[in-house]
């Protein structure tokens, strides 16, 4: 990709002129994704949605999948920032209070509804759903430690438990989206929260 570093896993744009070509060609795809399948999209209809032309496109991009690969990154990469942006205590007087940044993540999950509708309850984008699982593997391994502490683990006890904790979070967030938010983001991240600590882990 033309004039854009990658940095931890996250796209970093140098050039504003190139933000605003990504900012309107991401814009494009959310709109065709939430009308379309992933197999009705093509470059002349994301182009059209963009309001760019392809030759601007391909100064970026070798292909639609180069492009779909930066826009699932950029997803995530907005999903670590809302979570980093709320500091992360030490330790949690209560486990009634939820990790730091869920309750923000969640918002944010909401507020985008019929674009998360599109990516975890339909699945429209087999790559988001790939990278959702590496991306709550890593918040769980490192968020929840600052709840309580694990107790030390095989690998094959910490793996059961990871995939439980993994499985239950997405399908509660599912559950969430599909029933139009029945509980808060506030109520929900609690939850979440205090089985993540309380349970899996702590099955001996």
């Amino acid at each position: 990709i033309n004039k854009v570093c990658v940095e931890d896993g996250g796209f970093v744009i140098k050039d504003p002129r190139v933000l605003q070509t990504f900012d309107l060609l991401c814009k494009g795809f959310t709109n065709l994704l939430q009308s379309d399948a992933l197999e009705q999209i093509n470059i002349k209809k994301l182009t059209e949605a963009s309001k760019i032309n392809r030759t601007t496109f391909y100064l970026h991009f070798a292909d639609l999948q180069a492009f779909v690969t930066y826009y699932v990154n950029r997803l995530f990469q907005h999903w670590s920032d809302i979570v980093n942006s709320v500091p992360s205590l030490p330790e949690h007087k209560s486990l009634q209070e939820p990790y730091p940044g869920l309750v923000q993540l969640l918002e944010y999950i909401k507020s985008e509804q019929e674009l998360y509708h599109c990516l975890l309850v339909e699945h429209r984008l087999p790559l988001f759903t790939v990278a959702l699982r590496e991306w709550m593997i890593k918040f769980t391994n490192q968020g929840f430690g600052t709840v309580t502490q694990t107790p030390t683990l095989s690998e094959s006890e910490r793996k059961v438990r990871e995939v439980h904790i993994l499985s239950g979070t997405i399908g509660s967030i599912v559950w969430w989206l599909e029933e139009g938010f029945p509980i808060s983001s506030q109520k929900l991240a609690e939850e979440l929260t205090l089985i993540a600590a309380k349970g899996p882990f702590y099955l001996k």
